[in-house]
């Protein structure tokens, strides 16, 4: 599925990301490396609504601070346009598409500012924390000419490479996010960005690095802050005595998720544990993350974390070694064998569910070894039964050939299971 090679020491690299989306199913792991568009603005490959979002805003976040370097005074705003811009332009979808867009989310701001203001609440007069999944939201779409509008706009989004997944009217606020509201909300988090000023950070999409005992994890940090020199921390080893000061700098964490989670969740978070503990890669002095600051893009709000040396390192160790296992395994189980609805609001659950055979698609190496497999133990069963011939034999031979030949990666846990296979064919 993906490589792990070895790093500092000896140790596998691992990326944050794999680890973080492998824990949740490993699927999203394949889609993300090998089944979506390796550009966001290309024509061919698979996209999602969620990538859209992320995407657009953390392309808006590099030019608005490139801009700033060269001297150029472009707001957030304007960098996020500039960004979208140049995808329609390569998509090539019409001018009347492009309007579409902006009238769609001019009208679904207007509605969705009904709620904000707390104009629409829940019975005990709470804002909804999700509007968009009420019946208020779902009669307002439809008398509003909305819902209609959507419809229309994501009937073009397969021209981009985003699939299509039919859904009735009762189910289509469920859906996963098309290119209509993928648009709408991006424009909405770029209306509420506020970022830190350009003198003070360092860069944008910054990689880092966590050393474990087993594994050295790779992250990048969204926006890296100076927040100056400092002592080292903990008790210096022996080639550390003596040595300068380390950079002191504040990471952010860009949080996508539609829902704020609870600020203990956060804490627990295995993204906010790894930054916390990271190192910038490129760094000869060495670093000390001060803060960890997660910045939910929805609804704007900012939560700061202080880590402190060692936070949460059993269990970013214990996780690594548990996707390391299960990638040398071939452990390869999807999520969406136990239905739609264990896939939650995952982003990529509409390819999974529009394709057809999405695990031929997902592991076809892994597919391929076992119906070698299972012919090479037809061939072994006929010729143990029957009377030996050259031409059973030589039958036999081509199957185990074929079999190796599908195996270049075999692990001994392979092995074991076609052993076992056979002897539970004999007895």
């Amino acid at each position: 599925m993906f490589g792990m090679v070895k790093g500092a020491q000896g140790k596998l690299q691992l990326e944050l990301e794999d680890m973080w989306d492998w824990a949740f199913c490993p699927v999203r792991v394949w889609w993300r490396r090998t089944g979506l568009a390796p550009d966001v603005s290309g024509l061919s490959g698979h996209r999602t609504g969620e990538r859209l979002v992320r995407e657009s805003i953390l392309s808006a976040v590099r030019v608005f601070y490139e801009a700033a370097r060269r001297g150029r005074g472009l707001t957030f705003g304007e960098s996020l346009g500039l960004v979208w811009k140049r995808w329609l332009d390569t998509w090539g979808l019409g001018e009347e598409v492009i309007r579409s867009l902006i009238d769609y989310h001019q009208l679904r701001r207007a509605l969705l500012q009904r709620f904000e203001e707390g104009s629409i609440t829940d019975r005990e007069g709470r804002k909804y924390k999700r509007p968009r999944w009420t019946r208020y939201w779902r009669e307002m779409s439809e008398t509003s000419g909305l819902s209609m509008r959507r419809k229309a706009i994501d009937g073009y989004q397969h021209k981009i490479g985003m699939a299509r997944l039919e859904m009735t009217d009762g189910e289509a606020y469920q859906a996963p996010l098309g290119l209509a509201d993928a648009f709408a909300d991006s424009m909405d988090i770029g209306n509420r960005m506020r970022p830190p000023e350009p003198q003070s950070v360092l860069g944008v999409g910054v990689p880092m690095v966590v050393d474990l005992p087993s594994a050295q994890l790779h992250l990048r940090a969204e926006l890296v802050r100076n927040l100056g020199t400092g002592k080292r921390p903990g008790r210096p080893s022996k080639d550390e005595r003596g040595v300068g000061d380390v950079q002191k700098v504040e990471v952010t964490l860009m949080l996508f998720d539609e829902v704020l989670p609870a600020p203990y969740s956060l804490a627990r978070d295995l993204r906010v544990l790894a930054l916390g503990q990271a190192q910038l890669l490129e760094s000869a002095a060495g670093t000390k993350v001060e803060g960890v600051n997660v910045l939910h893009m929805h609804s704007g709000e900012q939560q700061e974390f202080r880590p402190q040396l060692g936070d949460g390192a059993e269990s970013l160790e214990s996780l690594a070694r548990a996707v390391i296992t299960g990638i040398r395994g071939g452990a390869y189980v999807p999520r969406m064998v136990c239905g739609w609805q264990a896939c939650g609001d995952c982003e990529y659950r509409i390819l999974c569910y529009a394709e057809a055979g999405v695990m031929e698609l997902f592991n076809p190496p892994l597919m391929a070894q076992i119906d070698a497999a299972q012919s090479l133990s037809e061939k072994v069963r006929g010729f143990v039964h029957a009377k030996h011939s050259a031409r059973t034999s030589g039958e036999l031979l081509k199957s185990f050939l074929e079999f190796m030949t599908t195996s270049p990666g075999l692990t001994p846990e392979g092995a074991l299971w076609m052993i076992e296979n056979l002897e539970a064919e004999q007895a």
